[in-house]
């Protein structure tokens, strides 16, 4: 048996009101949308092919946060752009839950930048007030934090011999050093 497709709305990133019979979009006020948003993304440093994307879905099927978290999704972000939901958007948490892996960049068949993009969605809504100033600086140490585990992890596991590649013990040790670097700076 075929399993019904979503409605549109759920591609949209909307919240449908979901009965057992049917699924039912909240009303989108047209009126709301800002039809110069896109190009306004697309003028972010980056972000200049935007408007190349043909909603393929490569993006978020590689993306590894979207794998455990399904309200976070590029592909769904780049339509919320491409149909000028500004506000919805912006002062949405889900801008600030991507990993900055760039898989999905590397993966694109139309080379849209989803990092640049994501990057340049968080400045819009720095700049915009859509998301306090501190809270905003949280978020950039906890990447920093993130990128700089990753370029530690990466560089202990070149660095190991093969007969000496423990992956659990190297992130038992970067994982101590977090708890220390955390207690250093309180």
């Amino acid at each position: 048996m075929r399993r019904p497709l979503p409605h549109w709305s759920h591609y949209l990133g909307l919240k449908a009101n979901s009965s057992r019979d049917e699924k039912m979009a909240e009303t989108l006020n047209i009126q709301a949308l800002d039809p110069y948003f896109k190009d306004e993304v697309a003028q972010e440093p980056g972000c200049e092919h935007l408007l190349r994307c043909f909603s393929c879905g490569v993006c978020t099927a590689t993306c590894p946060v979207s794998e455990i978290e399904p309200s976070f999704s590029p592909s769904r972000i780049i339509r919320q752009v491409l149909y000028g939901l500004r506000e919805p958007l912006l002062s949405s948490p889900t801008l600030w839950y991507c990993a900055c892996c760039a898989n999905c960049s590397f993966q694109c068949p139309q080379d849209v930048r989803f990092l640049d993009i994501i990057q340049g969605l968080r400045n819009l809504a720095i700049r915009t007030g859509m998301i306090d100033e501190e809270r905003a600086a949280q978020l950039a140490r906890g990447e920093q934090l993130i990128q700089e585990l990753r370029r530690r992890f990466i560089a202990r596991v070149i660095s190991a011999s093969p007969e000496d590649l423990d992956l659990r013990a190297i992130l038992v040790q970067l994982a101590s050093e977090l708890d220390f670097a955390t207690e250093k700076e309180t």
